[in-house]
């Protein structure tokens, strides 16, 4: 029987800090409230709590580190500027494709001392390919970017090359005539590449969806034949073992935004699959927050889905 599994970075985000209320939740959160009171925790998997989104995901799927071999990351161009201790990497959104080939070509004594190439995914990802020894996947983006970077392991043959190659990127892009032309229109520098891995799909899944997630959700699930959708609310036309990714939750940039987010996550995502769990099309609803540093991943089953009875679950 079908399962869904839903990865809501964010999800207790009020709840953690225990933020007053100012009057009484929308209905929508009420309800996911109570849902999630008659859920019952879920004792931890493959993927731990403590994993960022992108890497439960890539675990679900079947994805695990090698320690030696072939392998790929995912390259996001970013800006770097101080931090309080050290320096901090921002996103860069939009390269075009001249300033990526003059930003590549200028890489490419540095990419080819470490023995690694850069290419587009399908989809417009930036991938960088390598081949050693050692472990190296680095910091998912969700729970880097826009935060202190700390220096690298140099532990490993992995490890080492990609240190060396991240400060030899950054020698050869901070004053590259690219970035000086980017800055003089108002736009961030890219002065290198957040890198972050998912390993191989070696392992089996029995997830056969993804929906939401993005650009890295896609490359995911088109690494390992799924279907994908942008739309994490298309998971109850899914019939199958999928997983939801609703990322923006672990985003939002106020309290307001985040409500306005678990309010269409209970309408537009929750809300239609229950009528499926209740009649026995689905097996379970899976609750995962991998920004909780308290709160366990929970289980809603048809069963405990009658249980009015119990509490409405603080958020």
């Amino acid at each position: 029987m079908a399962r869904v599994t839903l990865l809501l970075p964010g999800l207790f985000r009020r709840a953690e800090v225990a933020l007053p209320k100012n009057g009484e939740d929308p209905p929508g959160i009420r309800k996911l409230a109570r849902w999630l009171g008659r859920a019952s925790p879920l004792v931890p998997g493959a993927a731990d709590p403590g994993d960022a989104w992108e890497t439960q995901l890539a675990k679900r799927l079947g994805f695990v580190q090698p320690d030696s071999g072939p392998r790929l990351w995912l390259a996001r161009p970013v800006r770097l500027t101080p931090g309080m201790k050290d320096l901090v990497a921002d996103p860069v959104d939009e390269v075009h494709q001249e300033e990526r080939e003059a930003l590549w070509e200028a890489a490419r004594p540095e990419l080819d001392a470490v023995g690694a190439t850069l290419r587009l995914s399908s989809g417009g990802l930036w991938i960088l390919e390598m081949e050693g020894e050692g472990m190296g996947a680095g910091i998912a983006p969700s729970q880097g970017l826009g935060r202190s970077m700390s220096p690298g392991s140099m532990e490993g043959d992995i490890a080492r090359r990609l240190q060396i190659l991240g400060n030899a990127l950054q020698m050869a892009w901070f004053q590259h005539p690219v970035n000086q032309a980017r800055e003089q229109y108002g736009r961030d520098p890219v002065h290198g590449l957040w890198l972050w891995s998912p390993g191989r799909p070696e392992g089996g899944t029995p997830v056969r969806a993804v929906c939401g997630g993005g650009p890295i959700a896609h490359f995911l699930a088109d690494w390992t034949a799924l279907d994908w959708s942008p739309d994490p609310a298309s998971a109850a036309g899914m019939a199958r073992d999928t997983v939801v990714v609703l990322d923006a939750l672990g985003s939002a940039r106020d309290l307001e935004q985040h409500a306005e987010l678990m309010q269409s996550l209970a309408d537009d995502v929750v809300q239609p699959l229950m009528p499926l769990l209740r009649r026995g099309s689905l097996e379970a609803l899976e609750f995962h927050d991998p920004l909780a540093r308290s709160e366990p991943p929970r289980v809603l089953t048809r069963r405990n889905s009658f249980a009015f009875w119990r509490r409405s679950r603080a958020l």
